[in-house]
């Protein structure tokens, strides 16, 4: 900052990204020195009305979050497209019991409405597409036992959308996505946001959801039996490869084999209590899990992928300029270039 201070230097595109993103302006602004008007931060605020002494990591992700909704449906206003996302969900009105077996049948629903029967999901970004939740990632902090997982958020243009704290571990984020989604798909016909912190009915009610979609009851059982594993399970490298199977954090298997009583409460507590047995997961990983955080890295990876075909889609047809591009996403330029030379999706057409 001294050096930028005396004139010895300027900041960089990617110092310049940060600080846009910091201070709710555009980079042009801060070139320019223009005065930016105040941003509306009504939504962000709804968000955080119920986190209590809201400071640091959280309001910035939160507000950072708000911002990428409004600037995806400026860009699709500006392509005169749609956002292709969810305005109310099918399975909304639908709460009726929180029992174990009422929460599996719901997310059986939701498997089936995707296709997906009882395989392990290797990647929840096109699962999101396909439901027409947006879904997106913000730092929150790195403390999980002081910090929001994700939040729901029902945008005015955006529709329903989801954030996932980026700073956790990529399996946390995974079970964050679903059960961000448990808020949006059954809870959305009851209210506009939910942060996902502390306890309560809903919050119980998407941690089971998100359990039960990940690592479906039937499906486990069906694996361990097709590989030869004993239905009471205590040997941890059978129980690694359950994990490994579905993708699951170590914690989410134990706890996940526990609810189907394929191991006892003192085995949980014990095993994750001590260190995580030592096998490759590449040795029973689903193959397709192996490379689904490989198409995008950082920046990037915060975005959804309909947001990044788009922006491509605007620059190379001249909608807009790569520097603005870079302003919409609150990137450096390289980031773009990224985007532009990368294959963000099989479907060209978005």
């Amino acid at each position: 900052m001294s050096y930028w201070e005396s004139g010895d230097r300027t900041p960089n595109d990617r110092q310049l990204g940060a600080l846009a993103r910091l201070y709710s302006v555009e980079p042009a602004a801060l070139i320019a020195g223009s005065y930016v008007e105040p941003v509306d931060d009504d939504l962000a605020n709804t968000l955080l009305q119920h986190w209590k002494g809201a400071e640091g990591d959280v309001v910035l992700g939160v507000r950072e979050f708000v911002r990428f909704l409004d600037r995806f449906a400026e860009l699709a206003q500006i392509l005169d497209q749609p956002v292709r996302s969810l305005r109310q969900s099918p399975f909304a009105g639908r709460q009726g019991n929180s029992q174990s077996d009422d929460i599996r049948r719901k997310a059986a629903e939701v498997r089936a409405h995707l296709g997906l029967g009882l395989a392990p999901v290797a990647d929840l970004e096109p699962v999101c597409e396909m439901l027409g939740v947006v879904a997106y990632s913000a730092s929150l902090g790195p403390d999980r036992h002081t910090c929001p997982s994700g939040a729901f958020l029902r945008h005015p243009a955006a529709g329903l959308s989801i954030l996932t704290n980026l700073d956790m571990a990529r399996d946390e984020r995974r079970f964050a996505v679903a059960h961000g989604l448990a808020h949006a798909l059954f809870h959305s016909d009851e209210t506009n946001q939910v942060l996902c912190w502390g306890g309560g009915r809903r919050e119980s009610f998407a941690d089971a959801f998100a359990g039960e979609f990940l690592m479906p009851s039937d499906g486990v059982r069906r694996f361990a039996e097709a590989i030869g594993l004993p239905r009471r399970m205590d040997d941890p490298l059978d129980i690694a490869q359950v994990q490994h199977y579905y993708r699951a954090s170590w914690s989410m298997a134990l706890e996940r084999l526990r609810q189907m009583n394929a191991i006892t409460r003192g085995a949980h507590d014990e095993l994750l209590a001590g260190e995580h047995p030592a096998r490759p997961a590449t040795a029973v990983a689903h193959p397709a899990a192996l490379k689904a955080d490989e198409l995008v890295t950082e920046p990037l990876r915060r975005f959804p992928r309909s947001f990044l075909r788009m922006l491509r889609h605007a620059v190379r047809t001249g909608a807009i300029s790569p520097p603005t591009a870079g302003s919409f996403a609150g990137v450096a330029i390289p980031d773009i270039v990224q985007v532009l030379g990368q294959h963000v999706s099989n479907d060209e057409h978005w």
